[in-house]
């Protein structure tokens, strides 16, 4: 177990890229040795900065074996096809035999940022909770329009954009931060995240993500982590 959970945070990214324009922070804390959430943050060649954060239903061992095999044909994909949603699609044909096969399914969040026109384009398979925060209005869930990976043969992820000028902030989190639970048997839930975004939305990257995980444990204290928690923030400087 201990080579499993270090052959699969050595698959995770080992550094933050330096985007002009961005200020970036990520990382995941799997409740076993091993878990099924993933992120990522690439910039392929001639294209611009790609990011994504996934998660694979059930968690240990099972959901690791699937998480680095996504992660591989996003990865892939990212390479050599131009937007989100058509990623998304040629990652769903390319695993939903198999995932069907072991009955499994990964949602996954991808976007990529356009400086020039300064926007994010994005696609969402079933991938929630991502929160979008522009500077100086009320933060807000960005809704999946498709199913996961690996539910449907056809992908149905649509592209989709949305401003990001200076002080704007996204957030992509996996389940496990909107479904922690206290010892009262609580979940902390969808709008006690985006409160929190929305108050902590004038901190830099990093310190919004110290100060969600922070929260997140102080809240469960004394629970187990059920589910993998997974965290990238993003935001326009």
């Amino acid at each position: 177990m201990e080579l499993a959970a270090s052959i699969q945070q050595a698959l995770l990214p080992q550094h933050i890229p330096v985007v002009k324009g961005l200020d970036i922070w990520a990382g995941t804390r799997a409740a076993l040795e091993v878990g099924g959430d993933f992120y990522d943050l690439v910039i392929p060649p001639g294209r611009s900065f790609t990011f994504n954060v996934g998660d694979v239903s059930g968690k240990g061992v099972g959901a690791a074996l699937i998480m680095a095999m996504s992660r591989t044909v996003l990865r892939s994909a990212a390479n050599y096809t131009p937007s989100p949603a058509q990623i998304l699609s040629r990652v769903n044909e390319d695993l939903y035999d198999d995932l069907t096969e072991v009955g499994k399914f990964v949602t996954v969040f991808l976007g990529q940022f356009l400086p020039d026109s300064q926007q994010i384009i994005f696609a969402n398979a079933g991938h929630s909770p991502v929160i979008y925060c522009p500077a100086g209005r009320p933060a807000v869930m960005l809704e999946a329009d498709g199913t996961a990976v690996g539910v449907l043969p056809i992908s149905f992820s649509e592209n989709q954009l949305i401003s990001f000028l200076p002080g704007d902030l996204l957030v992509m989190a996996s389940d496990g931060f909107s479904e922690a639970i206290n010892q009262a048997g609580e979940m902390f839930g969808y709008e006690a995240l985006v409160q929190l975004i929305q108050d902590t939305s004038h901190l830099s990257a990093r310190e919004i993500f110290d100060c969600l995980f922070d929260v997140i444990s102080n809240f469960a204290a004394g629970h187990p982590q059920d589910d993998d928690q997974t965290l990238m923030v993003i935001k326009r400087v």
